[in-house]
């Protein structure tokens, strides 16, 4: 079947993803160990048992990192291409989504050719990438808040705690919990990723990689 190649992610979202994926498994490794700090190094100097200051430190770096990146990408969703842009009211939206649903649960073998994200892809990736990473950035940043009291993270973030109860614990359970949101969506999109470019061997592993998808010609449109 005649392809044709399009270039649909551009170098800063592919940017962005590269960097979201080494920064995400950074913030979740050391986010286990800082609050299940089980192992316990060997030796018998000081500098032995800093393990757990080492690990607040790279977690402190990630997430600064973390916020500028995801800063990064919301700007990038008003300059960058169509790809690049999350549009529920278009037309169909729904129902289009509905449609891939039923491919995903194989209820149907057709489905429609979609250039870039399909709305399924667009919904998922808004509330687990960037709802999600909203409240991990703003929980992150009430914790945070305890730590330097009086500073601006306790000012602008730390209204979260009493929202929460009044208990700092039960926002760092929240925080947590959407730490491991995080890793069901890794499988989740690893799963989708690689299914898809089986399927309809459109590049869509390669894509993150080049940028470039590849549709049939006949059927090149982009339905979001």
């Amino acid at each position: 079947m005649l392809r044709k190649a399009i270039y649909v992610w551009e170098w800063p979202v592919r940017f962005y993803h590269w960097l979201n994926v080494f920064l995400i498994i950074t913030l979740f490794l050391t986010g286990l160990y800082i609050g299940f700090p089980k192992y316990r190094p060997a030796g018998t100097e000081a500098y032995s048992f800093f393990l757990m200051g080492k690990a607040r430190y790279w977690h402190g770096w990630a997430a600064w990192l973390f916020i500028a990146n995801f800063l990064f990408r919301f700007y990038w969703a008003f300059v960058g291409n169509e790809y690049a842009r999350f549009r529920p009211w278009r037309k169909g939206f729904f129902a289009d989504g509905l449609e891939t649903l039923k491919y995903y649960l194989f209820l149907k073998k057709e489905h429609t050719v979609h250039t870039g994200h399909n709305v399924l892809a667009q919904l998922t990736y808004f509330f687990i990438i960037w709802i999600n990473s909203a409240f991990m950035i703003a929980s992150g940043l009430a914790l945070q808040g305890e730590i330097h009291p009086g500073g601006w993270q306790e000012r602008w973030f730390g209204w979260l705690i009493p929202f929460f109860g009044g208990n700092s614990l039960v926002l760092r359970s929240y925080h947590h919990l959407a730490a491991w949101l995080f890793a069901a969506f890794v499988v989740l999109h690893l799963y989708t990723v690689i299914r898809q470019d089986i399927l309809d061997d459109d590049g869509t592993v390669s894509s993150i990689f080049s940028g470039y998808k590849y549709v049939p010609v006949r059927e090149d449109r982009e339905n979001g």
